[in-house]
């Protein structure tokens, strides 16, 4: 097998090689002369005509240029590509400016008599009040098969050791017989093989090569014959005169010159005409439909405001409930609005919204303001929130939205500064324990706090910390002790 293998793989390189060498030098002299005159014919075809097309292309430039030059100075002065301009921009503006001016007219005119209807509201009336409402087992032989027993077996370990033995004795008795025998018979046998197919390789690989070494002598030399002729006649034919290879080009650029200048030159000219077609035909219906659609816009207020209530919110601000300018802990934060309904019918009850954007304050739900009468304004002056009494001194930002039947009618939005004069302690760890004494011998636990929940601090005793359970936090204890050392003041 390595014999045959290694004498097809020699035969094939040595015979591939030898069939190329003789190929490429066997007919080199026939194939030298078939490239040369090939390759002088195509060259000099090629030459002459790329010769010929360098006059047609100078011609056709020389005639193109002028010609458009005419031909657009010509087209810029046309009369009727100006006439079909303007009928152009005439048409369009006829239709496009009078929905500009109607859209930009209803829109003044609604805007104007918004603007009358909210300041005609005189004085407010009566002003309302509006409040919150809310194998071996135990060393003995197990399941032993009678086959075992029968060849003296104890174990299935035994027969395990055993069956390794044979194993490893019959590998090596093999490998020890195989390598005798291939050192007696592999030398002549691999000689033989190697022999027969070298030579039966050989031929076909130098059949192939020969043919392959023919077919690149022929190209190198059609290449070499080709470049040669195509040089020598391009040079040649390149700088002789085809007069009428250039006279063509001068009349098909003429003509393609004349077409494409009058095409651009009464482009530009129909812009004009549109233009100025555009321009005066909007100057004439503009200003019509701008009137008409103002007065279409001051009726549509005008319906729409005696159909329904128009609210509008104004005067907004959070303040706090002693009035003394702090929003302290464990206070009430107040909110104030003036509501005016700038319509003719009177309103449903007003939602309000209010949210914080940190949170520590307890707020009320569900709050609303009593409708409000047609034409009339209404205070609004609640309750919104109570802050925490464990609240943290810091900036916060309330925000409030007023909303009738979903539709939101105003919002406001304000940042104050919270005080707290307790003495906060903030859990470090889960498992903080409230006891009922301040010792750590039967303390009597009453409570476990978890990591970030807040007391306030009353008192101290030795290392413990007397506290009061914050009014909001879980639990039902009221007073204990903590260890100094679980809490850091806030």
């Amino acid at each position: 097998m390595d014999g045959r293998r290694r004498g097809a793989d020699d035969a094939d390189t040595a015979g591939r090689q030898a069939g190329y060498n003789d190929g490429y030098n066997v007919d080199q002299s026939a194939a030298t002369q078939k490239g040369n005159s090939d390759g002088q014919n195509t060259g000099a075809a090629n030459g002459a005509a790329a010769g010929q097309k360098r006059c047609y292309d100078e011609g056709y430039t020389s005639g193109y240029n002028p010609a458009y030059a005419a031909a657009k100075q010509a087209g810029e002065q046309d009369a009727a590509s100006y006439s079909a301009g303007f009928a152009k921009g005439q048409a369009e503006a006829a239709v496009t400016e009078v929905q500009n001016g109607q859209k930009a007219g209803y829109e003044a005119g609604f805007s104007q008599r918004e603007t009358e209807l909210q300041g005609s509201l005189s004085g407010a009336s009566a002003a309302r009040a509006v409040f919150a409402g809310p194998d071996r087992t135990g060393g003995e032989l197990t399941g032993l098969p009678i086959e075992l027993a029968r060849n003296g077996y104890s174990t299935p370990q035994e027969q395990q050791a055993y069956q390794q033995g044979y194993q490893q004795g019959y590998r090596n008795a093999y490998q020890r017989a195989y390598d005798d025998a291939k050192r007696q018979g592999y030398n002549e046998r691999y000689q033989n093989a190697y022999s027969q197919a070298y030579n039966a390789q050989y031929s076909i690989s130098y059949r192939d090569g020969y043919n392959e070494g023919k077919d690149k002598g022929y190209q190198d030399a059609y290449n070499s014959a080709y470049n040669s002729a195509y040089n020598e006649y391009y040079d040649q034919y390149s700088k002789m005169e085809y007069a009428d290879r250039r006279a063509q080009g001068v009349s098909d650029g003429k003509a393609a010159g004349q077409k494409d200048g009058f095409a651009a030159g009464s482009a530009e000219q129909t812009k004009r005409g549109y233009d100025d077609g555009y321009q005066k035909k909007a100057a004439e219906v503009y200003p019509g439909a701008f009137a008409a659609g103002k007065q279409a816009g001051m009726a549509a207020a005008d319906k729409y405001y005696h159909e329904n209530p128009v609210l509008k919110v104004s005067g907004v601000s959070f303040y706090d409930a002693n009035g003394n300018g702090k929003f302290e802990a464990d206070e009430n934060v107040m909110l104030k609005a003036e509501i005016s309904n700038y319509g003719f019918q009177p309103s449903d009850a007003v939602s309000i919204t209010v949210k914080s954007e940190r949170g520590e304050i307890t707020l009320v739900p569900n709050l609303q303001a009593a409708g409000v009468g047609g034409r009339a304004k209404a205070e609004v002056d609640l309750a919104v929130g109570k802050l925490y009494d464990v609240v943290a001194p810091d900036a916060d930002t309330l925000y409030v939205t007023f909303s009738l039947k979903g539709q939101p009618v105003g919002d406001y939005q304000q940042a104050y500064t919270r005080t707290n004069a307790n003495k906060v302690g903030v859990v470090g760890k889960d498992g903080a324990d409230v006891t009922k004494k301040a010792t750590w011998f039967f303390p009597g636990k009453i409570a476990s706090l978890s990591q970030g929940d807040k007391v306030i601090i009353t008192g101290q005793q030795g290392s413990y910390y007397k506290v009061r359970r914050s009014d909001v936090a879980a639990g039902n204890w009221t007073e204990g002790y903590i260890k100094s050392d679980k809490l850091s003041l806030q």
